[in-house]
């Protein structure tokens, strides 16, 4: 699998149970992120605006370089409506340019009870039951349980392909950690995998600027490492500063 993919399968990761939401609105954010895996680097960026009343749009994208040159672009984004402090998603994008090429759709009807997931020239209808997301919006569920105090019930139904999948999420404390935008606290998770994956997700959210994203790192079993970094960050229009 090519760098740029296997980072598709990172940043969905953050990269975030939907009944359990606090009653508080998302938070809007501005972010910024060094990237890198195995000598190729980038950046990246993820925002959460309001478009309009309850609805919000949270997209990333990733530009990834080799030697200086791009060598690929990703961008994902995610339309959800925020109401009684449950995330409704609506439309999901996924696409990948550059050395290799991926399109995803998903799009949800909640009155018609199912959602029409596309990849490339296919396409599946899969039914909705209980509060599904996707690849994208179950990050800010997460981000907002995490807020909310939540360590235990950290679980996500989400659409993938022709199927629902859950990922679960491990609470590993607090933590004091160093980017390349300085030393924040933080909260520290884990992805849980089966035991014979053999991969591992870890992420840590800024407690003190709304759980903002920081950092994320992936290791694989081949020796594959991929790792985002905050930068730069801007939460509810306030410029975001690490401790002294």
């Amino acid at each position: 699998m090519k760098p740029l993919q296997r980072l598709h399968l990172l940043l969905p990761t953050l990269l975030f149970s939907a009944t359990a939401l606090a009653q508080q609105a998302p938070t809007e954010f501005s972010a910024y992120y060094q990237a890198s895996t195995n000598g190729i680097r980038g950046s990246a960026e993820r925002h959460l605006v309001m478009t309009d009343a309850n609805i919000y749009r949270l997209n990333i994208s990733l530009e990834a370089k080799m030697g200086g040159i791009n060598i690929g672009d990703l961008e994902q984004s995610s339309e959800f409506v925020f109401e009684d402090g449950i995330i409704r998603p609506t439309n999901y994008s996924y696409q990948v340019s550059g050395v290799s090429s991926d399109v995803e759709s998903v799009a949800f009807n909640w009155d018609a009870g199912i959602a029409l997931s596309a990849e490339e020239d296919q396409s599946w209808t899969v039914e909705l039951d209980g509060d599904v997301l996707d690849q994208l919006s179950y990050q800010q569920a997460l981000a907002m349980d995490v807020a909310k105090g939540e360590t235990e019930a950290l679980e996500y139904l989400l659409v993938d392909g022709a199927e629902v999948e859950t990922h679960r999420f491990r609470y590993l404390g607090s933590e004091l950690i160093e980017t390349p935008m300085g030393k924040f606290n933080s909260i520290k998770l884990e992805r849980i995998r089966e035991a014979d994956n053999g991969r591992s997700t870890i992420i840590w959210f800024a407690s003190d600027w709304d759980y903002l994203l920081a950092r994320i790192e992936q290791n694989n079993p081949s020796g594959l490492k991929i790792e985002l970094q905050l930068t730069n960050a801007l939460v509810a229009g306030e410029q975001v500063t690490p401790l002294p």
